[in-house]
């Protein structure tokens, strides 16, 4: 019961921490933003939108030509995996063990591939 009591502590501590470092990064991002002129302000604004698409769609390049709308340079590329089919490998282990490995992987089996973003007439495709 002392434990119990004591995990809940520390996690609520820990939010509780998670939360004043939010409000503290919030503050200081204002501050910053506070002392750019709006030329400045729209530059980092952009800056960060551009990162945000990095994220989402991968790196820029400028060699690939959109299939759908013939443009060059705007066309970003990332590598994904998804789930393709039941692996014949898992099903077997899951047979021999009674469904317990399930627990742990799944049936599904992953398999890589690229995918591709026009920025210009915004579709996504498998490449």
């Amino acid at each position: 019961m002392g434990f119990l009591i004591f995990l809940i502590l520390v996690v609520a501590l820990g939010i509780a921490l998670l939360f004043a470092y939010a409000s503290v990064v919030q503050a200081r991002e204002r501050d910053i933003v506070a002392g750019l002129t709006p030329d400045q302000r729209k530059a980092r604004r952009c800056q960060q939108e551009e990162a945000i698409r990095t994220m989402q769609f991968g790196r820029l390049r400028p060699q690939v030509i959109c299939p759908h709308c013939q443009t060059r340079g705007t066309v970003r590329l990332r590598s994904a995996t998804k789930k393709a089919g039941i692996s014949g490998g898992k099903a077997t282990v899951a047979v021999l063990t009674g469904g317990v490995s399930l627990l742990a992987t799944g049936l599904s089996r992953k398999e890589s591939f690229s995918s591709a973003h026009c920025d210009f007439c915004n579709s996504t495709w498998p490449f």
